[in-house]
């Protein structure tokens, strides 16, 4: 008898801990081409966060735990310039790449610019990019995220486009509702990240209590920590 079961091709997500990368890690676990091996997430090695987002890297981890997959941290220069990033974040790609992995997935939507980088840096690799939302209108992303089952909170915004009400807040239909019109309706621009607390892959609730809003850059970020 025949045996006509194709082999999943396995494949990396690089995690923010926010909305994007857990939507799009909801769009491969349905796919049935792949099978997610892990999560990819890169951390200022200062401050041992993800840079802008205000989450720790042991909430990350929690996220991962959540999650049952194995998470892979990289922690870069703060301030790392792109030949920097491609550096730390190459050298690590590069030994899943030697073990036959060499598919990687990105929660980007429409950046071009970011998406030829992330194509450019892994094609140096012999590894490919794949970017599940791409293409997508941003606010159909944003209500899919919230449709979807998944919770999340507002941790960083950018203080030229939102005002301090739009901070440490849940993101939810509401908050889409209320952002200006010159604002992404995913904040694809940068305008504000997120930090997600459940989803439809999380076998329990992340647990978390909020810390004091700083200044980094031209956010105001409202740090998460453990509770």
């Amino acid at each position: 008898m025949q045996n006509n079961i194709v082999a999943k091709e396995k494949i990396l997500l690089f995690w923010s801990g926010g909305k994007d990368s857990a939507l799009a890690l909801h769009y491969l676990k349905k796919d049935p081409r792949f099978e997610i091996i892990g999560l990819v997430t890169t951390f200022d090695r200062e401050k041992n966060t993800v840079r802008f987002h205000g989450i720790p890297d042991s909430l990350i981890i929690d996220q991962a735990k959540m999650l049952k997959l194995p998470l892979q941290r990289i922690f870069l220069p703060s301030n790392c310039t792109n030949e920097e990033y491609t550096e730390h974040v190459g050298k690590i790609l590069a030994i899943f790449s030697k073990r036959g992995i060499c598919t990687v997935a990105f929660g980007d939507i429409h950046q071009e610019e970011i998406k030829k980088f992330r194509e450019e840096m892994l094609s140096s690799l012999k590894m490919k990019a794949v970017f599940p939302l791409w293409g997508k209108k941003s606010i159909d992303v944003s209500r899919e995220f919230l449709n979807t089952g998944h919770k999340a909170l507002v941790t960083s915004i950018m203080t030229d486009k939102l005002d301090n009400t739009f901070l440490a807040c849940e993101f939810d239909h509401a908050y889409i509702d209320r952002l200006p019109q010159d604002v992404d309706h995913a904040g694809e621009n940068g305008e504000f990240h997120t930090f997600v607390t459940y989803g439809p892959n999380f076998k329990m609730r992340v647990a978390f209590s909020k810390a004091i809003a700083t200044i980094e850059g031209p956010y105001l970020v409202s740090s998460v920590k453990e509770p």
